[in-house]
């Protein structure tokens, strides 16, 4: 079987257009802005615990603000953890609190 110039040249060419776009999806999906599961970073749990134990015990003795700060470390440690789901609910609870305290006053 004779193979042309032409037809070498176009599946040439066809190879390397497709080993660009094959590499450029890799280099895309590196660049994304949220991590998949497998390559999340690790949480530092017991960190994350402590700060949402503070955040719980801040709260239920009405220091809101405090109970903030320790809830928004939560989320700064690991938003997409339970606890830091957690916290994100309570800090919107905590927003509302904090607002509905402003108007009373």
């Amino acid at each position: 079987m004779f193979i042309t110039t032409e037809k070498l040249l176009r599946t040439l060419i066809m190879y390397g257009m497709v080993l660009l776009v094959m590499t450029g999806c890799a280099a895309w999906q590196k660049s994304l802005p949220f991590k998949s599961s497998s390559r999340q970073q690790q949480v530092d749990a017991k960190a994350q615990k402590r700060h949402y134990d503070q955040g719980l015990q801040q709260y239920s003795k009405d220091n809101y603000g405090e109970a903030k700060k320790a809830f928004q470390q939560v989320v700064d440690l690991g938003p997409n953890t339970s606890l830091g789901l957690k916290a994100q609910e309570n800090l919107k609870k905590i927003d509302k609190i904090l607002k509905t305290l402003e108007e009373i006053e």
